[in-house]
């Protein structure tokens, strides 16, 4: 079972868009239980409490006393393994709602067809994550010897081409030395759609940023993957990311 938090100020709103979403995770065979919150602020305590407690949030960016995306930014240090959609009446601000790790809006103004495309968006997404979860085996050294090893898809952060020519492979929790092969190789084996090159580099994870600050992706754990150095190189790399939203969408 799926559990949904909704918050929004907008009572009536609220009460709607609870009703709309539990009708259609049902229509496509999802049993879901929603939780509501009329303010960030209880949202937050909830989350502070209870950890890992959601697994979808739906979050309004304009609301009174804690914005939006201020209460994105605290729920993402609270705990990252959830899915965040932002509410909104205002197309314009879209895109700054990816620093946070929205995976997409849902717009008041058409809400019953917004909903109908975000929770089929959701279930793929869903989807893809069993994908990612699949196992793959590389070479690597380990006390300078030759061995197999074998990992989720899923666990790998990145991989990066380092100044030595070596690769290193990087999870939450460990450091690997792979082979040397182009990082084009390696895309392939994983997932191209999801491992993309940074900066010639690096191959990261997309389905590991959690969030972007002014120079860096955030990844799950804390760690970081520049943008780029030249302001070209940065802004080529978000429109990397924004493509990859859009095509999970």
């Amino acid at each position: 079972m799926l559990r949904i938090a909704i918050c929004d100020d907008d009572l009536s709103f609220l009460d709607n868009f609870a009703r709309m979403i539990t009708k259609s995770f049902a229509e496509a065979g999802q049993q879901i239980k929603v939780f509501t919150f009329s303010d960030g602020k209880s949202l937050i305590e909830k989350a502070e409490k209870e950890k890992q407690i959601f697994d979808i949030i739906f979050l309004d960016v304009d609301m009174p006393t804690v914005h939006g995306f201020q209460v994105a930014q605290r729920l993402r240090e609270i705990n990252t393994a959830f899915i965040l959609l932002f509410t909104t009446y205002l197309e314009h601000r879209s895109r700054e709602g990816y620093l946070y790790g929205a995976f997409r809006y849902v717009f008041k103004n058409n809400l019953e067809s917004e909903i109908t495309e975000a929770v089929s968006g959701i279930i793929k997404k869903l989807s893809n994550s069993a994908m990612d979860r699949e196992e793959v085996t590389f070479k690597c050294r380990i006390s300078g010897v030759l061995e197999d090893l074998s990992l989720q898809k899923s666990d790998i952060l990145f991989l990066k081409k380092e100044k030595t020519r070596r690769v290193t492979l990087k999870t939450v929790y460990s450091e690997y030395e792979l082979l040397v092969k182009p990082l084009s190789e390696y895309a392939e084996l994983l997932n191209p759609s999801a491992f993309v090159p940074i900066m010639r580099s690096y191959l990261l994870n997309f389905n590991h940023v959690e969030s972007i600050d002014a120079d860096s992706f955030v990844l799950t754990g804390g760690l970081t993957v520049p943008l780029g150095v030249k302001r070209e190189a940065r802004k080529a790399s978000m429109e990397k990311y924004l493509r990859f939203l859009e095509e999970r969408i």
